[in-house]
């Protein structure tokens, strides 16, 4: 899966997405997603990469807790047949709910 065909499967939501990070002063209302490359797996044998994925966080914010928001980012990944981890944090200093989505593709 490329990065695009990612960013698709994420504008499924309805959500905003941007990758890594919104620019100073320019973050729509909450909630909104960001969503970046980690580590990348590559499969080989005998000097030769046969196939590899790639490690994407997603970090959903909300201002408080967001089912709904959760839900949609939930089907869409599914949907795309993607499998993935869920953790979940509160961002005092900024007073917002963060999900995180780990996924590999």
């Amino acid at each position: 899966m490329t990065l695009q065909q990612l960013k698709t499967v994420l504008d499924e939501t309805g959500l905003p997405w941007a990758y890594r990070q919104w620019e100073e002063g320019e973050a729509p209302p909450l909630p909104y997603g960001v969503f970046y490359a980690g580590r990348s797996n590559p499969f080989g044998a005998d000097g030769v990469v046969y196939s590899a994925s790639q490690q994407y966080t997603l970090e959903l914010y909300s201002r408080d807790k967001d089912p709904a928001s959760e839900t949609a980012v939930e089907t869409a990944l599914t949907a795309a047949g993607i499998f993935f981890a869920k953790d979940e944090a509160y961002i005092t200093s900024e007073r917002m709910n963060e999900v995180i989505y780990e996924i590999e593709v």
